[in-house]
């Protein structure tokens, strides 16, 4: 797995299984077909986006379109 690195500057390990700096989202649309069917954990994974979660700043990066391409990174208003 990847290292990234934050615009603060930390570097973010997703190297563990599990990561506790990576989360997955789906949206609702992909979810639906899920209902009712048996659910096949790899087909489910490939639907979700990889979300890092930077431990220092907090920032958000959401790869969309897989490890190929660069994140788009959400900061934390407060």
């Amino acid at each position: 797995m990847p290292k990234v690195r934050c615009i603060c500057n930390y570097v973010i390990s997703l190297s563990e299984i599990p990561s506790s700096n990576q989360y997955l989202m789906i949206s609702d649309v992909s979810f639906e077909k899920y209902f009712d069917v048996e659910i096949k954990a790899e087909e489910l994974y490939n639907d979700m986006k990889i979300v890092a979660q930077c431990p220092n700043c907090g920032r958000l990066h959401v790869f969309y379109n897989g490890f190929d391409k660069d994140p788009v990174v959400y900061r934390i208003d407060n």
